[in-house]
């Protein structure tokens, strides 16, 4: 069984949207997290790329009793409010490369890739992924120092900051409200306001991908969404 996992706070009319590609999976929020974040998929789990999924260790067994036929894994972290020890899970892959601030990283993300034989790479960014959207392709990030790291190694555009919604915060990021799944973008809603709309686009056409746009709304940073 394939699934999509949103964050517990996810629009209904969005997640019904999503419903053709795999079974719908809400969060669960972890109220040691700083509210805005707190049922974010990004913070609370890591999908792996041979199907399996590392989940936050206070909610294991709420995942495990929906995620049947795969193996759900307990992170060795403990997730809590303040900065870093929120982000062990909010990494992400890139064809053989993973990306972190290796630092905060999960111990069992860590082993994992490691075994792997991926090349981990480090990043100052500790919200890897949410500030990452990521594509079988290419990047698009709206961090500075994600960028200039990265962009001798892997294909990944800079937009401009900001200008995406984000609960209890100034703004989001790209990576959060957005998610790909084949050669299809989902943005959570409109991206058209955006300063770096035109710019987007253009990346999308030229790796010939196509997008939906899962409500008439400004795009919201929800945590990502998840194809499993």
């Amino acid at each position: 069984m394939n699934y999509v996992i949103v964050a517990e706070n996810f629009p209904e009319e969005s997640a019904k949207k999503l419903e053709k590609y795999g079974k719908i999976i809400r969060t669960k929020k972890n109220k040691k997290v700083m509210e805005g974040l707190n049922t974010h998929p990004d913070i609370l789990v890591h999908p792996l790329p041979n199907g399996n999924i590392i989940v936050d260790r206070d909610n294991f067994m709420y995942y495990e009793s929906l995620l049947t036929g795969i193996k759900v894994i307990k992170s060795e972290s403990h997730l809590d409010e303040k900065y870093p020890r929120d982000v062990p899970l909010n990494a992400f892959t890139f064809k053989n490369y993973f990306i972190h601030n290796l630092k905060y990283t999960d111990k069992k993300l860590l082993e994992y890739y490691k075994e792997k034989g991926y090349e981990l790479i480090h990043i100052k960014q500790g919200y890897s992924k949410c500030t990452t959207l990521v594509t079988e392709d290419f990047l698009i990030t709206s961090d500075g120092g994600t960028y200039e790291k990265l962009r001798d190694i892997i294909p990944i555009y800079k937009i401009n900051h900001g200008e995406i919604k984000l609960e209890n915060f100034n703004y989001g990021f790209i990576g959060g409200a957005s998610g790909s799944f084949g050669k299809k973008i989902f943005f959570t809603g409109s991206i058209k306001e955006h300063s770096s709309y035109e710019k987007i686009m253009k990346i999308i056409k030229k790796y010939n991908y196509e997008i939906e746009i899962l409500s008439k709304e400004p795009i919201e940073d929800y945590g990502s969404i998840y194809f499993i």
